[in-house]
């Protein structure tokens, strides 16, 4: 896996929230998202640390996948699964990208809060 350090550009999220908010009440499927939903995505995807949780908490990704952890929080986090990947430290506002190359589950959990655990599936 490899582990790529960035800065979160600040208005990106922000300009997706009210579309993601749009989506989440007035689709057509209708059922709103719980906290053991499991997130989809091919060749890019993230997730968002906040509220001392890991969203979502588990998230499938297809191999060679490349997974953007974003601290929105106002603390520092990690994401750490021993033996196969560690994001070091996330400051607030940063990011950290890490490309899963084989195929498995990845259980991690952040260093600094052991109780914050999150799930990803490479497909």
């Amino acid at each position: 896996m490899t582990t790529t350090r960035g800065t979160r550009r600040p208005g990106r999220f922000a300009a997706l929230l009210p579309a993601a908010l749009a989506l989440a009440l007035f689709a057509p499927w209708g059922g709103t998202a719980s906290a053991g939903d499991t997130a989809r995505a091919s060749k890019a995807a993230s997730v968002d640390i906040a509220n001392f949780a890991f969203h979502p908490p588990t998230l499938r990704v297809g191999k060679g996948t490349g997974v953007t952890f974003v601290n929105s929080s106002k603390v520092t986090h990690t994401a750490t699964r021993d033996g196969s990947f560690d994001t070091g430290l996330i400051r607030p506002g940063k990011s950290v990208v890490v490309r899963f190359a084989q195929k498995g589950t990845f259980a991690y959990h952040c260093e600094i809060h052991p109780l914050m655990h999150g799930k990803i599936i490479v497909e």
